[in-house]
């Protein structure tokens, strides 16, 4: 018999944790042949199902999720038109907490497995295989005789370490993708929005376990490892062992961390001072620091240990930060919001990621729909539309500002421009600005187009040109800075104004005959020729100081020096004529 197990991820970049899990489960059922295919959302669904009938599977298994739900749904129907003796089993959050009502909408599908499918998915199998009633196989919903019937649930795994490893063999079809890894189950928090509230408790992989598949993935070249752990530092000194364990072995690996920032202590943060640079990201769900708000979703909050904490990692240079921010909290206004988006933004995380509630299947917060006042999407996402105290224009407002928030703050990072006209301009107010912003993009209907990198520095330029024209030579020229910092090019983009002379070419090529200058800015030039090295450098004159923000009495050069991997400015030296 074959089985074939599907996902659709949401970017090629991304790799599917659970079809590794029940392909690893399901080895232990004889004379069982198990394929693994993972496609992505945004392929034509008819070239995805047409790889699948090559396949020609026995048994058609799908992992579901809010983001491939719906392509998911489509492909089964398709299929059963197809090959209708073809059995259809889906798993996953996505239908595990409705699947008696899904499978009477959906005739289309046979089997659902509720809940953890590592041990349920070898044994559906065997009992498909063998022609045999599926009454006895918990955490399943089937048909009989017509009518839609669900088994008793399965209870938890409470030893981890039985399941097997997902990732054994040849992982080759990993290379230069994320891969999903997990210490842990669970979580000792209880947010309404999140489905891990809907299990209580956190049940661990042990140690040895743990440390012998992480040398695995890192021996093997795995580029980043994300774990899933909800809270990694829920028992900090287990996370502190992994972590240290990660440090001494780090090969060309990443690792990101889910991590609650008001659990850790001073032995942790001066635990991760030590950590090598470039190889641990962070990611905490700060979601807001309205209280009441979180009061509301069964957060605790501590702000004044959170901003400490956050800002003690950032002092220490070492460890991308990523925070996140959740708009449509219940009590939470849009005026709120904005002091919430505020307070986090003024910590300057490498991403700030602003999201919007989702109101999950299965999730507390969907219990909340009247008392609050929801409308949210009816089919996945579930996103919210608006509540009894933010309307949907001002969700419209927070969409467009997301939007730029990716763009700038997240992508392109212009951040000597930024950081000056949020200080300056609006007394240190990013919310205001970037309502502004998104509202001047949506009034020049700049929205939902492709830009080239140029353009958006050019809005931003005329955006202020438009607005504080007070401010626009100063900030010409730190926009020109941004820009030449973060890109090798030659050509500045529109509306940006240069002051170079007629001869800035060959003061280049005088910098490149000093061997003075050569030694001191560029040692690592070896024998290459003058041709190569102008090809690292760039010249720009300027009548602002980029750092002070003064105008001074003459020009000031600044020689642009990149990094010929990156093409990224590693240095950027202010000449002295």
């Amino acid at each position: 018999m074959k089985v074939l197990l599907c996902t659709l991820n949401a970017k090629f970049i991304h790799s599917s944790l659970a079809l590794r899990y029940l392909r690893a489960a399901c080895d232990q059922v004889k004379d069982l042949e198990i394929s693994l295919r993972e496609f992505t959302i945004n392929e034509p669904l008819s070239a995805i199902m047409a790889e699948i009938y090559r396949e020609c599977p026995d048994v058609l298994c799908f992992s579901c999720y809010i983001w491939n739900i719906k392509q998911i749904i489509e492909i089964c129907q398709d299929y059963k038109k197809v090959s209708p003796l073809t059995p259809v089993v889906l798993g996953g959050p996505e239908v595990s907490f409705d699947s008696a009502e899904l499978m009477d909408k959906h005739k289309f599908i046979d089997f659902v497995i509720c809940g953890e499918g590592e041990l349920s998915l070898p044994e559906l199998i065997e009992y498909i295989s063998r022609n045999k009633p599926i009454n006895e196989v918990r955490g399943v919903t089937y048909r009989d005789e017509g009518q839609v019937v669900k088994n008793r649930a399965r209870p938890l795994i409470s030893n981890l370490d039985i399941i097997p490893f997902p990732y054994g063999g040849d992982i080759c079809d990993l290379n230069n993708r994320t891969v999903y890894y997990e210490t842990s189950r669970g979580c000792p928090f209880n947010c309404a929005y999140c489905l891990s509230s809907t299990i209580k408790g956190v049940r661990f992989f042990s140690l040895d376990r743990v440390k012998k598949d992480l040398a695995y993935l890192i021996n093997n070249g795995v580029r980043e490892i994300k774990f899933v752990d909800r809270t990694f530092n829920c028992h900090e000194g287990r996370a502190m062992e992994i972590m240290q364990f990660l440090a001494d072995n780090p090969g060309e690996t990443r690792f990101h961390f889910e991590i609650c920032a008001e659990l850790l202590s001073k032995e942790m943060l001066d635990f991760l001072s030590s950590i090598q640079p470039e190889i641990f990201d962070f990611e905490i769900g700060i979601q807001s620091t309205y209280e009441p708000a979180l009061k509301a979703v069964n957060r605790k909050y501590d702000w004044d240990k959170l901003e400490y904490n956050v800002t003690k990692i950032r002092s220490y240079n070492n460890i991308h930060l990523h925070l996140d921010l959740i708009a449509g909290l219940p009590w939470e206004s849009y005026r709120q919001f904005a002091q919430s988006f505020n307070m986090v933004y003024d910590l300057q995380p490498d991403v700030l990621q602003l999201g919007f509630l989702k109101l999950l299947k299965g999730s507390d917060i969907r219990t909340m729909v009247e008392e609050h006042e929801y409308h949210y999407q009816e089919q996945p996402p579930y996103q919210i539309l608006n509540n009894k105290y933010v309307n949907y224009r001002e969700i419209i407002n927070l969409t467009n500002i997301e939007e730029l928030l990716s763009m700038y703050y997240n992508s392109e990072r212009p951040n000597i421009s930024l950081n000056f006209i949020i200080n300056n301009v609006y007394e240190g107010n990013a919310f205001h600005f970037y309502e502004e912003f998104a509202a001047f993009w949506e009034g020049n209907g700049l929205f939902r187009i492709g830009h080239k990198k140029e353009t958006l520095y050019s809005v931003l330029k005329r955006f202020i040109d438009l607005n504080y024209l007070q401010h626009s030579q100063l900030v010409n020229d730190l926009i020109k800075y941004d820009f030449l910092s973060r890109h090798k090019a030659y050509e500045l983009p529109s509306g940006i104004k240069r002051y170079n002379p007629d001869n800035i070419n060959d003061l280049i090529y005088s910098f490149l005959k000093d061997s003075s200058f050569l030694s001191r800015y560029l040692p690592d030039i070896g024998k290459q020729s003058i041709g190569s090295i102008r090809k690292r450098l760039n010249l720009e004159f300027f009548r602002y100081h980029p750092e002070t923000h003064k105008e001074i009495n003459k020009l000031i050069p600044i020689l642009f020096i990149y990094d010929p991997l990156t093409n990224t400015a590693a240095k950027r030296v202010i000449i002295d004529f």
